[in-house]
């Protein structure tokens, strides 16, 4: 079998990062390349998968620590935008201009990178959706970023400028900002997408895709008694949130339950609860947890949502972010779980919804079913077979989608400031 060599571009962020680790080892079993272009703080999980890492210095902000807005995230997102444009694809093509992948993949976020990289080497692409994906019928963008139109307008001038300077017509910045591409890898299971039904055979849905081994996640074993255990989390984006963590040990202060609280990076409070029944951690595998817990308490990440339901564990959402609050509608639509809007959380009623989906055998069913759907999707050795199809296939290119954009040549490595 001939070496070919895949380019991952992602958003610089575990949630995007950690779903492909798993598959890009199984691309590398088959004796594939694959390479990484990221922030170079995401170096490590990366390099313990085998992979090659590209690295660059963002700059990009964290989202804040109150209600979180479709205006704050088109800001993220102009902001990533400009980076995409100043460092990250400078960075790529400096990186791969003598070394060309025969296939890119992406997420939306990477968009700009991705599809001005593959015209100038002439190579397909292939869109990655490590969340819900859009297609002409339900779109992503369109619920998340609702009230963030000015920064959307500064977006399309950016992109508008970029692609006029190119020699480009303005109305072409349109469909180069498409929101999928002719060939979908979406890793998530097809169950828990909304409107699932209409999405045709350019989407392939496969379930998640997190690796085996996470770099510095240690370990875990459940203490001695018999109560329940949560789990408790907000992720790595939105997790600068003290009063949570601690309105959290005040709903479960009889010890009932015995909370494993998983607080993210650096954010270890200096002085720990001393109850016997509160684990703080900064991070840890929940793959090590999850056989034991009754309930996962989580701020509606994907990876978060899918690792759960694979262990067929029910789920209070508590939601941030115009995300948080999609993924929490489908997950209380399909019964996996109830949501509990952050600003709203106090102690009663995070206890309260914790027994009921801890207790509700409808819920526990279903998320029991989801489970089963979760593993039948197929994972990451689909999705690595998927791509290996692709690397392998001599028919014309996603990449032909983006004919519009004739970026080639030296001008396409161009910053726009």
């Amino acid at each position: 079998m001939t070496t070919k060599h895949v380019a991952i571009l992602v958003f610089p962020g575990y949630g995007h990062v950690n779903p492909t680790l798993e598959f890009s080892r199984l691309l590398m079993t088959l004796g594939h390349r694959v390479s990484y272009v990221l922030d170079e703080r995401l170096a490590a999980p990366v390099r313990a998968a085998g992979a090659g890492f590209v690295g660059y210095r963002s700059e990009r902000g964290r989202l804040g620590t109150g209600y979180v807005t479709g205006e704050d995230i088109g800001a993220l997102g102009l902001a990533f935008l400009r980076e995409s444009m100043e460092v990250i694809l400078p960075r790529t093509l400096e990186a791969f201009d003598d070394d060309v992948p025969d296939l890119i993949l992406y997420d939306l976020e990477s968009f700009f990178t991705a599809r001005v990289a593959a015209r100038r080497w002439g190579r397909p692409t292939a869109q990655l959706f490590p969340y819900v994906a859009t297609n002409e019928h339900y779109s992503l963008a369109m619920e998340v970023f609702s009230g963030g139109g000015e920064n959307l307008q500064k977006c399309v001038d950016l992109l508008t400028d970029y692609l006029t300077g190119q020699g480009e017509e303005p109305d072409a910045v349109w469909p180069f900002m498409a929101n999928f591409d002719e060939r979908n890898l979406v890793l998530i299971p097809r169950e828990l997408q909304p409107l699932g039904h209409t999405f045709d055979d350019r989407y392939t849905f496969t379930g998640h895709s997190l690796p085996a081994v996470r770099a510095g996640a240690g370990s875990w074993s459940r203490p001695s008694g018999d109560g329940p255990v949560a789990l408790i989390t907000l992720g790595t984006e939105v997790n600068d949130r003290p009063d949570f963590f601690e309105t959290c040990g005040t709903a479960f202060a009889d010890g009932d339950w015995h909370l494993v609280v998983a607080v993210g990076p650096g954010n270890l409070p200096a002085r720990r609860p001393e109850a016997s029944h509160v684990e703080m951690h900064e991070w840890l595998d929940f793959s090590t947890v999850l056989p034991h817990a009754s309930a996962v308490v989580c701020h509606s990440g994907m990876s978060t949502i899918l690792e759960s339901l694979s262990f067929g564990t029910p789920l209070v959402i508590v939601t941030y972010t115009p995300e948080d609050r999609v993924n929490a509608a489908r997950v209380s639509e399909l019964g996996l779980g109830v949501e509990l809007p952050g600003e709203d959380v106090t102690a009663e009623r995070l206890r309260a919804a914790v027994e009921h989906v801890a207790n509700d055998p409808r819920i526990r069913h279903r998320a029991a079913r989801m489970r089963m759907d979760l593993l039948a999707a197929g994972g990451p050795a689909r999705a690595a077979q998927l791509i290996d199809g692709w690397l392998n296939d001599s028919s014309p290119t996603s990449g032909d989608t983006m004919k519009h954009t004739a970026l080639s040549g030296p001008s396409a490595n161009a910053g726009v400031r």
